[in-house]
C-alpha cells in the first residue's frame, strides 16, 4: 500500500508543526530551569530539575531531526543517513532517559537515598542514555540499515524486525520498567503515611493525589507518545506497506513528546490560565481527573483563625525540668564471643543485672545469635516483661574466612512498649561492612550494625562495632581510625538518608564493641600498671577485700552510681589510661569528637587478651605474676607477606581488608608516630579493645548521667571480657511517640497548664535564620601547636566552600517527617511549574510583623543555598520556616560542601535554652562557634549568627507581608 501525494505532504506539515512545538517546549522548560537557578540563590539546580533539563535538551536534539522529515531523503543519500543516524540515537536516548528519571525517583522514595547525592549518577545515567543508543545507531550506519522510512529517513522499511530489536524492544522494556516503579513508589508513599505517628490531614491527601497524578500523567505521556509509533510499525510489517491513519497517528505524537513533557514536567497545566480553564472544563465534565491541576492551596483546617494584625495572648515554653521527667535506666554491654556455643559460654547470669528499663547488648564472633538472644530474653522475664529489636552483619560461614555475628539486641520493658513510651523507629542503613574489598560491596566479617530507638521525647541510637584488628606484625590503628569514620558517616539511622553523620541527627548515641584499639608498650609494663592500680582502689575503695571485682561490677544494677577513686588511684589508672591508642586519637580530635566515655575512661583491667577458662583467673588484679599468667601475651605467627598489606585482616581473618585510602588523612603527628610503631611478630598486648562511647546533643547533654562502667570477670570462656555501662536518662514519659495520634496536627497549643506559662502538646512555627559565616581549618584560629594544625593555611578551608545545607528540625525531632517527604515528592514533580506558588501570609506573637512564605516552602525541612550568600553580616544567609515541637527538641544542622556537593564538614546547634524567650514573642540572637566534623573527625571550627522567631499563620493564600523565603 502507498500514500497520496496530498497525504505524504500532510504528514510532512504535521511533522513538522508538532516538531516545531516540542523544540518550543523543551526551550520554554530549560528557559525556566535556568531562571529558576538564576534567581534563587542556588549554587546547582536540584537533581530533579537536572533530569528535566537532559530531557529537554534530548527531546530537542531528536525532534529537529523528525523536523527534517523528507527533505534529508531528497538531497543525498549522506544527508539521509545522518538523519537516520540522529533519529536513532537521540529518539532511544529519551526512551533510555524516561527510564534514568523512573530509577532515580525509586532511589528517592523507594530505598530512600538522599536526593542531591542522587546527582552523582547523572554522569552513569548519561552514558547508559547516549552510549547504548549510539552504540546501535554506529552498527546501524555500518551495516547500511538506514535509508528511506516512510516519513523521514530511519531503518529502511524492509527492516521492521530490526527495528524491533534495535528500538521497540527498548521502549516496551521502558514501559515495563516505569510500570514497576510507578507501583513501587505509590506502595511506598502509603507506606510512609501508615507509619507516621499524627493523624491524617487533607494536606497530606492532597499531596499524595498530587503525585499520584503527576506519575500517572508521566507514564500516560510516555506511553502513548510510543504507543502509536509502535502501532504504524506493526501496521506496516503486517500488511507491508503503509496505512495513512496509522502513520498519521505516529507523526503526529512521537515528535510531539518534547512538548506533552512540557505540559506535564514543566507544569503548562498549572499556569493560572490553564488551571481556570481546566477548572471550567471540568465543571462542565470535558476534563477527567487525570489532567485536573493540582492543588496548591492549604487546607481549612490546616489555617489558623487569628486576626490579622492582633497580638496573640497565650503561654510561653519552657523546657520541663529534670527533677519532672522520668528516669529511664539503660544497661549496654559488648562481649566478643570468640566463636563459643551457647553451651561453652556456660553461666551468663552475672553478666546481665536484672531491673533496667532498657538493654543494648552487642556481641562480636557470635556463633549462638539465636540461642543467645532468647537466653538473655527469659533471664530478664521472658516475652511478657520484654520486647526484643534486634540487628545483625557478618556470617557464621567460618570456610569463607567469617568468625560469626555482629549484632546488637534492644530489650525494651514491654508495659513501655504497649503504651508508646518506647517504639523502634524505621531506619534506612542499618550496617556498615568494613571486610575485604569485594569490588561491588565490602565483606561483612568486620564493620558496625545499629539501630535507632525512641522513649518518649528522646531520640536514641545504638551501634556495635567489630573494627580491624593487627595482624602478622602489622599495626593498623590507621584502619581502625577508618571504621570509626565510616560508622558514623555511612550509617543511616533514620527513614532517609540526609547525608549527615549519624551520630548527630539523635539526642544520645551509644557505639559499643570490640573496637580493636590497643595499648602501645608492652605486656609486662602494662600489667604493671594495671596490678598497681588496681591494689590501690581495692585497698582504698573496697577495704582490700578480695572480691572486690564482684561488688565494683554490682554497682551496675539500676541505681548504682560512678565509682569514687581517691586521689592515688585516680593517678595511677591514668598512667594506664595513657597508653591506650584511643585516648590517643581522641584527645587529637581524629575521631569521635564530642564523644564520651563513662568515667572520662576505663578505671578496670583490659579486657583483652586473656586465656580461656580458669587459666585466665586473674584473682584481685593485685599480683603481676598472676596477670603475666591470665593474659595471652604471645601467639605463633607468620610474618605478613610483602603483597600481603591489602589482603590479611585481624586475628588472622581471611576476608578482612585495608584500602589503601584509610591510611591517609590523619593531622595529628603524635597519631602518625603510632600508626607507624613496629610491632613484635606475635606480641599480643593486653588493651582496652571493648569500650563504650556516647554522645549527646547540645542542650542535651543535662538530661543523660553515665554511671557504672566495670569489666565483668565472671563471663571467662572468651579471649574477652564483656565490659558494660549504665546510664540513666531523663525523658518526658507525657510524651508517647510511639502512640499514633499522639502529635497534634493543628498549629494552635493546648491547654495551659493550671495557670501557668507553660504549654504542652502542640506544634509551632519557627522562623530560622544562618547568616554571616565563617569556616576556619584546624589551627588557623591559633588555638593548636604548630606541630598538630593543618596543612590548610589561613583562609584555605574556607575558599573551598561553595555550599551551605541546612536541615531544620532534625527527621528524629520531626512529627511530620513522613509527611514531609510526601510533600518534597510532590513539589519536585511540579517541575518547572515550581517557579511562582502560592504564598501564605503568618505574622510576629505582638502582630507587627508580617511575613509571606511560599506554602510549598513549610514543607520542607532542608534547604540549599550558594556560600556567597552567606557570609555576611548583611547577607541574605539561610532561611527556615519550619513547623516544630518543642517537646521533641529544636536542633538544627548545618553543613559546608564543596563545588561538587562534596561534604567539607557540619555541625549541629541546639535552640532549647533559648526557646523560653522565642516564645515569649522576643526574637533570638545567637552567635556560635561550633565544631565542624566530617565522620566524628574534627576538620575545624563554623562560626555563624543564628536568628530564631516564633511565627503565627494568618491566612493561608494571603499577601502583604516581606516575602522571606
Amino acid at each position: 500500500m502507498g500514500l497520496t501525494s496530498g497525504q505524504e505532504a500532510a504528514l510532512q506539515a504535521v511533522a513538522l508543526t508538532t516538531a516545531t512545538l516540542s523544540i518550543v517546549g523543551s526551550s520554554t522548560i530549560i528557559f525556566a530551569l535556568l531562571r529558576r537557578k538564576r534567581t534563587s540563590g542556588l549554587l546547582r539546580l536540584p537533581t530533579t530539575d537536572r533530569l528535566v533539563l537532559v530531557m529537554s535538551a534530548l527531546d530537542i536534539l531528536a525532534s529537529l531531526f523528525f523536523a527534517f522529515g523528507e527533505l534529508p531523503h531528497e538531497v543525498s543519500e549522506g544527508f539521509c543517513d545522518f538523519q537516520g543516524f540522529g533519529v536513532q540515537t537521540f529518539g532511544l536516548a529519551t526512551v533510555f532517559w524516561n527510564s534514568c528519571m523512573a530509577h532515580n525517583l525509586y532511589s528517592w522514595v523507594v530505598a530512600k537515598k538522599d536526593l542531591a547525592s542522587l546527582g552523582s549518577n547523572m554522569r552513569y545515567y548519561l552514558a547508559i542514555s547516549m552510549g547504548v543508543p549510539t552504540a546501535f545507531a554506529v552498527g546501524l550506519l555500518a551495516g547500511g540499515q538506514f535509508g528511506w522510512s516512510s516519513i523521514w529517513c530511519w531503518i529502511e522499511s524492509s527492516s521492521n524486525g530490526l527495528r524491533f530489536a534495535c528500538f521497540y524492544l527498548f521502549v516496551v522494556l521502558a514501559w515495563l520498567y516505569n510500570g514497576v516503579v510507578f507501583v513501587a513508589v505509590t506502595l511506598s508513599i502509603r507506606s510512609r503515611l501508615a507509619d507516621r505517628r499524627s493523624p491524617a490531614s487533607s494536606a497530606i491527601a492532597t499531596a499524595q493525589n498530587n503525585v499520584r497524578r503527576k506519575m500517572t500523567q508521566y507514564i500516560f505521556v510516555f506511553f502513548f507518545v510510543w504507543f502509536f509509533g509502535l502501532l504504524n510499525r506493526t501496521v506496516q510489517d503486517l500488511v507491508s506497506g503503509t496505512v495513512f491513519w496509522p502513520m498519521l497517528l505516529h507523526v503526529t505524537f512521537v515528535p510531539l513528546q518534547g512538548f506533552l513533557n512540557a505540559v506535564v514536567y514543566g507544569g503548562l497545566l498549572e499556569t493560572t490560565a490553564v488551571q481556570e480553564f481546566v477548572r471550567r472544563a471540568a465543571e462542565n465534565g470535558a476534563v477527567g481527573w487525570m489532567f485536573k491541576p493540582c492543588a496548591r492551596g492549604m487546607p481549612q483546617e490546616e489555617k489558623n483563625l487569628l486576626a490579622n494584625g492582633a497580638p496573640i495572648a497565650r503561654g510561653v515554653w519552657e523546657k520541663k525540668p529534670k527533677n519532672r521527667k522520668k528516669k529511664i535506666s539503660v544497661f549496654i554491654s559488648t562481649y566478643n564471643l570468640a566463636e563459643k556455643t551457647l553451651d561453652e559460654l556456660g553461666d551468663l547470669s552475672s553478666w546481665i543485672p536484672p531491673g533496667h528499663d532498657l538493654y543494648a547488648i552487642g556481641v562480636q564472633e557470635c556463633m549462638c545469635m539465636d540461642p543467645l538472644r532468647s537466653k538473655l530474653l527469659y533471664m530478664l522475664g521472658g516475652p511478657g516483661s520484654y520486647e526484643m529489636y534486634t540487628a545483625e552483619i557478618g556470617s557464621t560461614n567460618t570456610a569463607l574466612g567469617f568468625h560469626g555475628m555482629i549484632a546488637v539486641t534492644i530489650y525494651a520493658r514491654s508495659s513501655y512498649v504497649e503504651s508508646g513510651s518506647f517504639y523502634m523507629p524505621s531506619s534506612n542503613t542499618t550496617e556498615v561492612k568494613k571486610g575485604a574489598d569485594l569490588i561491588v560491596t565490602k565483606a561483612p566479617n568486620k564493620g558496625a550494625v545499629g539501630v535507632p530507638f525512641v522513649v518518649c521525647d528522646t531520640s536514641l541510637c545504638f551501634f556495635t562495632g567489630h573494627f580491624a584488628a593487627n595482624s602478622k606484625g602489622r599495626n593498623r590503628l590507621a584502619a581502625r581510625i577508618a571504621d570509626s569514620k565510616d560508622t558514623l558517616a555511612k550509617a543511616v539511622l533514620t527513614s532517609d538518608d540526609i547525608k549527615f553523620d549519624c551520630h548527630l541527627t539523635h539526642h544520645y548515641t551509644f557505639l559499643f564493641g570490640d573496637l580493636n584499639f590497643r595499648c602501645v608498650s608492652n605486656p609486662p609494663n602494662v600489667l604493671s600498671l594495671v596490678s598497681a592500680a588496681c591494689k590501690l582502689e581495692r585497698d582504698a575503695s573496697w577495704g582490700g577485700r578480695p572480691g572486690w571485682r564482684s561488688e565494683a561490677y554490682g554497682r551496675l544494677s539500676p541505681g548504682g552510681r560512678p565509682k569514687v577513686l581517691g586521689a592515688r588511684a585516680a593517678g595511677a589508672w591514668a598512667e594506664v589510661a595513657a597508653l591506650d591508642e584511643l585516648r590517643l586519637v581522641m584527645s587529637h580530635e581524629e575521631i569521635f569528637v564530642g564523644f564520651e566515655e563513662p568515667g572520662g575512661g576505663p578505671e578496670f583491667p583490659p579486657s583483652f587478651r586473656r586465656k580461656m577458662g580458669a587459666e585466665g583467673d586473674c584473682g584481685d588484679y593485685c599480683d603481676k605474676g598472676k596477670l603475666l599468667a591470665a593474659f595471652t601475651t604471645n601467639v605463633k605467627e607468620k610474618k605478613a607477606e610483602e603483597g600481603d598489606k591489602n589482603k590479611g585482616g585481624g586475628g588472622g581473618d581471611a576476608v578482612d581488608g585495608v584500602d589503601a585510602a584509610e591510611r591517609g588523612g590523619v593531622r595529628s603527628t603524635g597519631v602518625q608516630d603510632s600508626i607507624k610503631v613496629k610491632l613484635k611478630l606475635g606480641e599480643r598486648i593486653p588493651s582496652y579493645t571493648d569500650r563504650v562511647l556516647y554522645h549527646a546533643l547540645p542542650d542535651k547533654e543535662q538530661d543523660i548521667e553515665a554511671n557504672a562502667y566495670e569489666l565483668c570477670d565472671s563471663c571467662c570462656e572468651s579471649d574477652h571480657r564483656p565490659v558494660s555501662a549504665q546510664f540513666d536518662i531523663y525523658v518526658d514519659d507525657s510524651i508517647r511517640r510511639g502512640a499514633v495520634g499522639e502529635v497534634d496536627d493543628g498549629n494552635d497549643y493546648r491547654s495551659m497548664e493550671g495557670g501557668s506559662t507553660r504549654y504542652s502538646g502542640t506544634r509551632c512555627t519557627f522562623l530560622l535564620k544562618a547568616f554571616n559565616m565563617r569556616v576556619v581549618g584546624p589551627g588557623e584560629a591559633g588555638d593548636s601547636p604548630p606541630s598538630e594544625r593543618n596543612s590548610l593555611r589561613t583562609g584555605e578551608l574556607e575558599s573551598l566552600v561553595e555550599e551551605v545545607v541546612i536541615v531544620f528540625p532534625l527527621p528524629t525531632e520531626d512529627p511530620l517527617i513522613e509527611e514531609r517527604r510526601v510533600h518534597a515528592l510532590a513539589s519536585a514533580m511540579g517541575g518547572a511549574s515550581q517557579v511562582a506558588k502560592n504564598g501564605a501570609l503568618f505574622t510576629s506573637k505582638d502582630g507587627v510583623k508580617r511575613v509571606s512564605v511560599v506554602q510549598d516552602d513549610l514543607w520542607q525541612n532542608e534547604k540549599r543555598v550558594a556560600w556567597r550568600n552567606c557570609v555576611d553580616e548583611d547577607s541574605e544567609g539561610v532561611i527556615m520556616i519550619s513547623e516544630c515541637r518543642p517537646e521533641l527538641g529544636v536542633h538544627a544542622l548545618l553543613k559546608v560542601n564543596d563545588a561538587r556537593g562534596e561534604c567539607i564538614g557540619q555541625v549541629v546547634m541546639g535552640f532549647g535554652d533559648y526557646l523560653l524567650q522565642v516564645t515569649s514573642g522576643k526574637p533570638c540572637t545567637v552567635t556560635s562557634t561550633m565544631p565542624m566534623t566530617k565522620g566524628g573527625k574534627k576538620v575545624g571550627e563554623l562560626t555563624a549568627v543564628f536568628n530564631l522567631s516564633e511565627l503565627f499563620r494568618v491566612d493561608a493564600n494571603a499577601a502583604g507581608g516581606d516575602n522571606l523565603v
